[in-house]
């Protein structure tokens, strides 16, 4: 993967509103809720869910075929998450 683009996308998650918003549903006690209100509140959180659901429901494969897509190396984002 280039390490370029990698650099850049760890760099770019670690403020990103996506992770503040990942963070909410990790700490909240009903995940499944916290998402469902915050899709209610975000039209590009919720166009995101429609989209995996549309393409499977399996929003880690459809993360995999996205970076694989991009040439990102999926582990520089997910390190972001921990």
């Amino acid at each position: 993967m280039n390490p370029i683009i990698n650099q850049m996308m760890s760099m770019a998650l670690m403020n990103n509103p996506v992770m503040q918003m990942f963070k909410q549903v990790r700490a909240a006690q009903n995940p499944t809720m916290m998402m469902q209100q915050l899709a209610q509140q975000n039209s590009q959180l919720k166009q995101t869910l429609d989209y995996i659901n549309q393409n499977g429901g399996d929003a880690k494969q459809l993360f995999y075929n996205m970076a694989q897509q991009k040439g990102v190396d999926p582990s520089t984002i997910l390190n972001q998450l921990k």
